[in-house]
């Protein structure tokens, strides 16, 4: 089976992104913005293989992100950094990038040679109201993040994936079935037929 992201001025082939190294889809974005269900859904319909950076570091330590972030422990994103860094040199596949990431140098240094490179890199864009309902903030209950942090974080992290980032998907009141397909149609991937 070819997979292949035939506009080539986004992302080359998929074929050509395996023999160099280079993912064949990037996606980055908030949390709540919907990388692992998009992905997950992309990866069905396409039959490409889903890292997803998270996943890695919970394998890799025990622990999920939030109990490694909870617990303080000192190596936390040394570990997150190697993990994203491993998944960004995944050939072809899929890769979902923690949303604070984009804030390791090492990491942005690594998507910024995979946009130079022509990976596809798709940030997947949801505001605050619907990270919210998304992930159930939105009701009564004591939250230290608060919507005006939320706010200026959501903001300070869509400003720095723009920066690598070289297709833009609002998700905002879309089904993960409709930001699916516009990704594929963006990045003009092949589905399996």
């Amino acid at each position: 089976m070819t997979i292949e992201c035939v506009d080539t001025s986004v992302a080359g082939t998929v074929r050509d992104r395996e023999s160099s190294g280079v993912p064949g889809l990037v996606l980055v974005g908030v949390s709540g913005a919907g990388k692992t269900a998009v992905g997950r859904a992309i990866a069905s319909l396409t039959g490409m293989r889903l890292v997803e950076t998270d996943d890695l570091v919970e394998r890799q330590s025990g622990k999920s992100v939030a109990q490694l972030i909870i617990a303080g422990t000192g190596d936390v994103e040394q570990v997150r950094q190697e993990c994203a860094l491993r998944a960004l040199g995944s050939a072809g596949a899929i890769v979902t990038v923690g949303a604070s990431q984009i804030e390791n140098e090492a990491v942005a240094r690594r998507l910024q040679r995979l946009n130079d490179q022509g990976a596809a890199i798709v940030e997947l864009y949801a505001d605050v109201s619907e990270v919210a309902r998304r992930e159930g903030l939105n009701k009564p209950r004591s939250v230290g993040l608060g919507a005006p942090r939320a706010m200026l974080m959501i903001a300070n992290l869509h400003e720095k994936y723009s920066e690598i980032a070289n297709v833009l998907v609002d998700t905002r009141g879309k089904t993960v079935d409709e930001v699916s397909r516009t990704v594929i149609e963006q990045c003009k991937i092949a589905l399996i037929l």
